[in-house]
């Protein structure tokens, strides 16, 4: 088997233990969830009806009248609208204009105060999935009290929005005159200072002369001129560059010859453009032209023993931008010395003209102030003129799209959705306190949980077995104490005949002696003691089959009760207490008249025989050692009943004497804590301990983990169905 084979069944057995503990614990989880849902029954049933009316508004966002455009500042939130709704003016108005009356025939002891609370907590307002649309929703236990206040709550609503409106509207009308008055006076200073100093200043004209005002354009002209031809020229020099890299090779840009040509052509073209800007045209050609031919034949001639494989069209490409290059070169240099002269008769007018700057200046600064005090005058002129129409038309941009109507039926109060919450809640609940509860259950419950906190082998697996109780051994016995009362205990007198019985209990029996059989293969058990860690485990009724098991094999079986405090072997098997093993340490007594037969064939009884108040003593005595290696000889095998380890120490005792002991644990019932005390003990004084019996196991449960038995139980179960 692989390591992922090992987790996915490790993964099924872990989801198998969580179906085992809802299905042990399933009345639990049961309870809870039928209690969840009947109490979630009566609470849906128990609900008030609630009755809605209300009111569809829209909210227009106020724009202006001279620009089409929303005026951002005026536009109002929503908690803006929820804060007059919620204000005491609006809601004593919603209750006055309704009247106490009303509220008191629904509610006969409501008081004024109470009523307003009672309006404040069932208006509420919403927003809609449409923009600048509002809901105006009233929720009540009374259709009429919720159609009335919504109502009268959106006609309140909407003049109270009015009234806020309108306050505003004239405390920024107020607020807009004082600054009109403000911004006039201003306006009125700012306009008289530009004329005088217009007047004063003469020639001046929004800032300069005309003669200025003509050198500054052209030395703007040719500034703007300067800045494309150099933009211009930069370009043609980049693909002259690239150019010259393709035609001539990096070796020869940098010989001397090479430079000297370069240098020559240029300074030639440079001085024929010269030549022609001054006006010089010479017909035909002229000494400068062959120069140029010349040095660019040798040029390309160097170039062309450089590198063989020259484009010719690169090659004429390379000739114009050459050539264009430096006439722009010549325009730029022409289009700089037209600007140093502008910029030197703008300082030449400028020093003649000292105070035309100063002047100017203050003549535009003038201007500005001017204009800006009109442009504030206009603003504010517009806006108190839309203050006194937003007054006049006095509707806060609020209107009513739909009036609320009476509710005829109430909310629909979703009775599946509460009902599937609670199932839902009752299962979880359930299945949560069954896990707490198993989680905090320290009993053992399982072969597992007998193997990880015991470490012993389970020698055998006993089902629970269903007795009829009216067939119960019933003892009374004294609680302890000179006046203590008396208690009614019942035993189960159920011991299955072997012979012709094939059910699950009775194979179970046979496991457990098979088990017991291969213990000890080489040398056969001869004397066991069966106990148990605590009272009421079963161990008296385990003992009582698995003899009868035994015996049924043929073998010469005899039972001892050892359990000398409360002896119930003899109650099982209809036979006297007296006499039994204790009055074998009288003297002279005889072993044959103690031994009671039983109706099972090759069963033999020894009961308790007369009480003794000092049963340690007499079971860790050589008299008892004797006494077993007496029985040893007339029988193949021999059990011993003995009471719970924790109890007392004569379980301990007696399995220092006999070949080992057998421990009874009862699922769900034993506590791992004492099992592992009980346990310990006998280690303590090494005891050999043969493995231990699981008892009353429920094979009922779908997710038990005894598979074999789980199938033969129901298979022994089907078969007696069908007789």
């Amino acid at each position: 088997m692989n390591y992922s084979e090992m987790q996915h069944r490790a993964a099924d057995k872990k989801i198998n233990d969580y179906f085992r503990i809802i299905s042990r614990r399933k009345w639990i989880i049961l309870l809870f969830f039928l209690s969840t849902l009947l109490s979630t029954f009566y609470l849906v049933d128990n609900i008030e009806d609630i009755y809605e009316s209300y009111s569809t508004i829209v909210i227009e966002e106020p724009s202006s009248i001279y620009s089409n455009q929303p005026v951002l500042s005026n536009v109002r939130s929503l908690s803006f609208y929820e804060g007059i709704l919620s204000s005491r003016s609006f809601l004593e108005s919603v209750l006055d204009t309704i009247g106490i009356e009303k509220f008191q025939a629904a509610f006969p002891k409501i008081s004024r105060e109470e009523a307003i609370q009672y309006v404040h907590q069932s208006i509420s307002l919403r927003k809609t999935i449409y923009t600048s649309f509002l809901k105006l929703n009233v929720r009540t236990n009374s259709s009429g009290l919720s159609y009335m206040i919504a109502a009268r709550g959106t006609e309140v609503f909407r003049e109270r929005c009015q009234e806020v409106a309108s306050e505003e509207s004239r405390r920024a009308l107020l607020e807009i005159d004082k600054q009109l008055n403000l911004i006039r006076k201003n306006l009125e200073q700012a306009e008289q200072d530009y004329r005088h100093f217009s007047e004063k200043a003469g020639q001046i004209q929004e800032g300069t002369t005309r003669e200025l005002k003509a050198l500054q354009d052209s030395s703007s002209v040719v500034l703007a001129q300067l800045g494309v031809r150099e933009a211009n020229l930069n370009a043609e020099k980049k693909l002259l560059s690239q150019l010259e890299s393709k035609i001539t090779p990096a070796k020869d840009l940098k010989s001397s010859e090479y430079m000297k040509l370069r240098t020559k052509l240029n300074e030639l073209e440079k001085e024929k453009l010269r030549l022609e800007d001054l006006g010089i045209r010479v017909t035909g050609i002229s000494t400068i032209d062959r120069e140029i031919k010349e040095t660019e034949r040798q040029l390309l001639e160097l170039q062309r023993s450089s590198n063989t494989g020259i484009d010719p069209a690169t090659m004429r490409q390379w000739q114009e931008i050459r050539k264009s290059v430096i006439a722009k070169e010549s325009e730029l240099e022409l289009s700089k010395r037209r600007l140093e002269a502008y910029n030197n008769a703008i300082k030449a007018y400028k020093s003649k003209n000292p105070n035309i700057m100063s002047q100017s200046l203050e003549l535009l600064r003038l201007k500005r102030s001017k204009e800006v005090y009109e442009n504030i005058y206009s603003i504010l002129l517009e806006k108190a003129e839309e203050q006194r129409i937003r007054s006049a038309s006095n509707t806060a941009g609020v209107k009513i799209v739909d009036m609320p109507v009476l509710p005829d039926n109430p909310i629909p109060k979703n009775e599946m959705r509460y009902y599937l919450l609670g199932a839902i809640l009752g299962l979880a609940l359930g299945i949560a306190l069954a896990f707490f509860i198993e989680f905090n259950d320290t009993t053992i419950k399982s072969n597992e949980d007998i193997e990880k906190y015991l470490m012993l082998p389970v020698m055998g697996t006993i089902p629970h077995i269903t007795h009829d109780k009216k067939a119960d051994v019933r003892i009374r016995r004294k609680n302890g104490g000179k006046n203590s009362s008396s208690s009614l205990l019942q035993y189960p007198r159920q011991v299955f005949n072997f012979g012709g019985d094939d059910s699950v209990i009775t194979e179970s029996y046979r496991s457990l002696r098979t088990n017991l059989t291969f213990v000890s293969p080489d040398k056969p058990l001869k004397t066991i003691v069966l106990t148990s860690a605590g009272p009421s485990e079963g161990k008296s009724l385990t003992i009582s089959n698995l003899a009868t098991a035994y015996a049924q094999m043929g073998k010469k079986t005899l039972l001892v009760d050892a359990d000398l405090r409360r002896p119930v072997i003899h109650h099982i098997f209809g036979c006297k207490r007296e006499p039994g093993i204790t009055d074998l340490f009288v003297e002279n007594s005889d072993l044959n008249r103690m031994i009671h037969p039983s109706d099972k064939e090759n069963l033999f009884i020894l009961p308790a025989g007369v009480f003794t108040p000092n049963p340690a003593e007499l079971i860790g005595s050589n008299r008892m050692t004797r006494i077993i290696e007496k029985l040893k000889d007339a029988f193949d095998i021999i059990f011993f009943d003995s009471p719970p380890i924790v109890a007392v120490t004569d379980s301990t005792l007696l399995g220092i004497k006999t070949d080992g002991v057998l421990v009874v644990i009862k699922s769900n019932h034993t506590e791992r804590e004492i099992a592992s005390r009980a346990i310990n003990i006998l280690k303590n004084v090494n005891v050999r301990i043969l493995g231990t019996v699981l008892n009353d196991i429920d094979l009922t449960h779908r997710y038990s983990s005894y598979g074999y038995y789980k199938y033969y139980y129901h298979y022994y179960k089907s078969k007696k169905d069908r007789q």
